[in-house]
């Protein structure tokens, strides 16, 4: 008789998930001492506090893209057998963005960036990693079960009827993303317009 597992299946802890994106953030460090890199969007990820002005509307609009480019990146990867490993690299790439954007404002500005990192980094960089976190534990978790679907003639529910659940999990995120870049907004106009900058 086959086995078949249910969605509500026991997840991997977030912790595990964590642990990868905080060495993206001691790979990150490191890169920071190349400008060409730490000045270039895609690889900061809108986490560095901008040197010049921009504009309310682009920091989130770029801080929610990446972040939906993320999560859309996790669902494709757990549709597949092998999406494990791009999932892991996700993470790595969240926490590149968030090392090489702290550790270049402490380069640029020495202890000058210790109010900006507290008040404009971290708090996003927190909530990004644990939307990140779940997007990545979603990809392994219903990856792993189509390889043992595909592999060891395993069926699953999760893979009969829970890709309806599965796919609102994302889109759950999707919205989280753009409440969490909003209020990103929001932080930087008031930091910036009490003299924080």
């Amino acid at each position: 008789m086959k086995k078949i597992s249910t969605i509500s299946e026991k997840r991997t802890s977030l912790t595990v998930y964590m642990f990868f994106i905080a060495v993206g953030i001691v790979i990150g460090t490191f890169l920071a001492k190349y400008p060409s890199l730490a000045g270039n969007k895609l690889i900061n990820q809108y986490f560095m506090f901008p040197n010049e002005g921009i504009r309310i509307s682009s920091l989130i609009s770029g801080t929610f893209l990446l972040s939906f480019f993320i999560i859309v990146m996790a669902f494709f990867f757990g549709s597949s057998a092998f999406g494990q490993p791009f999932g892991i690299f996700l993470l790595f790439y969240r926490g590149i963005g968030i090392g090489i954007s702290a550790s270049s404002m402490y380069i640029s500005s020495g202890t000058a960036a210790i109010i900006p990192v507290a008040v404009t980094v971290l708090p996003k960089a927190v909530a990004f990693s644990v939307i990140a976190a779940l997007a990545v534990r979603e990809n392994i978790h219903y990856s792993c079960h189509i390889l043992s679907h595909c592999f060891f003639n395993r069926e699953h529910e999760t893979i009969k009827g829970g890709l309806k659940l599965w796919s609102i999990k994302f889109i759950v995120l999707i919205v989280l993303s753009l409440i969490i870049s909003s209020a990103d907004g929001t932080i930087y106009f008031f930091f910036t317009s009490v003299g924080g900058k």
